[in-house]
């Protein structure tokens, strides 16, 4: 079968802003992390509910992927994928302009499902838009550019709160997320989604409550005991 090369065109573009938005997504599951202490000062509350901004933001992102990569299957991708930017941006901009620490939690839920989007379908973006002969040599950049963003969140975590507050930490992706949704809006080419596809609604309920219930078990196991002798 002989590929069209004219789809391929614009491979380094399409790339770039699929792995913004992957770099955006893991950068800001550690970026929080460094500076929880300030969170627990400001708000005038105890760790145990200052750690629920990392952990909503882990446990919706982890319960969400496996159904929201089935969608991706089924719709158009690219919509999708834009809508997923545009929800972790408006998302980063709200959680910067928390007026509590319950406001902040439920804006870091919003930018989860965004995330999720993000890490779900970028793998899959990244395989459509290179050649069969360099989708390892893609893959592995875009992998290269998720472990980045593991690595430096603490890291420009630390530099933010080191001279700016902690809103900072989120109003950081604004540019970012600004620029790649243009980046998803010109360069990034509409697929196909498949027909006659069945989304299973109750599978995926069960999926992510089963998920959910399951990660935030493991979360808070360590505190109840269950592992003292």
């Amino acid at each position: 079968m002989v590929e069209d090369t004219s789809t391929y065109k614009r491979k380094w573009i399409i790339l770039l802003a699929v792995g913004m938005g992957a770099f955006l997504a893991t950068i800001d599951g550690g970026i929080v992390n460094i500076g929880l202490n300030t969170p627990v000062k400001e708000f005038g509350r105890p760790l145990v509910v200052i750690e629920w901004v990392v952990l909503a933001y882990m446990l919706t992102v982890s319960s969400l992927m496996l159904s929201i990569g089935r969608l991706g299957d089924m719709l158009a991708r690219k919509k999708l994928y834009l809508a997923g930017i545009i929800i972790f941006t408006i998302g980063s901009a709200l959680c910067g302009l928390s007026p509590t620490i319950y406001w902040l939690i439920g804006f870091r839920v919003l930018q989860a499902v965004g995330s999720s989007i993000l890490m779900a379908l970028g793998t899959a973006m990244v395989t459509e838009a290179f050649p069969t002969n360099e989708r390892g040599k893609a893959l592995g950049i875009f992998g290269t550019l998720v472990s980045m963003g593991i690595i430096a969140g603490p890291t420009i975590g630390g530099l933010l709160l080191e001279s700016l507050s902690w809103h900072w930490l989120f109003f950081v992706n604004l540019p970012v997320g600004l620029v790649g949704v243009y980046l998803v809006i010109r360069f990034v080419p509409a697929n196909r989604p498949g027909t006659r596809q069945h989304f299973d609604f109750p599978g995926a309920l069960t999926l992510f409550l089963g998920l959910c219930a399951l990660l935030l078990a493991l979360s808070l196991i360590q505190g109840s005991g269950f592992s003292r002798r």
